[in-house]
């Protein structure tokens, strides 16, 4: 009944065309592309995560524009642009030379999950220079400060002090 003419069962052509060594090579083939896809997973989350990222980067630099369309951009607008968000520092330090300004803050990109983890997260440092001229639109650039293996510390590795190294002051007067 589930026989074919001219093939004899119990041999390895019997077994090929009864099906039983094609579901093995399919497995096989699938087992393979499960551990590929799994062995890639921390890679995609991460790829997602900078994306978002580079995506925050680019939303403040339009923010920074925005914010500074009048000609001035003082701290209080800039802290505005540049909430803490959690790993991320946020605003880290603001130096002016002149009417021109450099920002440097550090942003925060949300990628999926792998596997039991709720999301991925990825932390950057970016510089954003801002110019006002005064009689043309302010320019915003940005560039995203590295440090080769190290991208946590980049911020303070390119010269600006993080937070926790500014005194606090005594809310107390002595």
């Amino acid at each position: 009944m589930g026989k074919r003419d001219g093939v004899r069962s119990g041999t390895a052509w019997g077994c090929l065309f009864n099906g039983c060594l094609a579901v093995l090579v399919l497995l096989l083939v699938c087992s393979i592309g499960l551990w590929v896809w799994a062995a890639t997973a921390d890679d995609r989350a991460e790829g997602k995560a900078r994306a978002d990222m580079r995506s925050a980067a680019e939303d403040r630099q339009e923010r920074l524009v925005g914010a500074a369309a009048d000609g001035v951009l003082d701290d209080s607008e800039i802290a505005r642009v540049f909430p803490r968000g959690k790993p991320a520092q946020g605003l880290v330090g603001i130096e002016r030379q002149g009417p021109d300004l450099t920002v440097t803050a550090e942003l925060l990109g949300i990628g999926p999950g792998v596997f039991l983890t709720s999301e991925t997260f990825v932390t950057g440092c970016f510089a954003f220079e801002v110019a006002l001229d005064g009689k043309s639109e302010p320019a915003v650039t940005v560039r995203e400060l590295a440090v080769e293996n190290q991208p946590q510390s980049a911020c303070t590795a390119a010269g600006v002090p993080s937070p926790s190294a500014f005194p606090r002051e005594d809310p107390t007067p002595s």
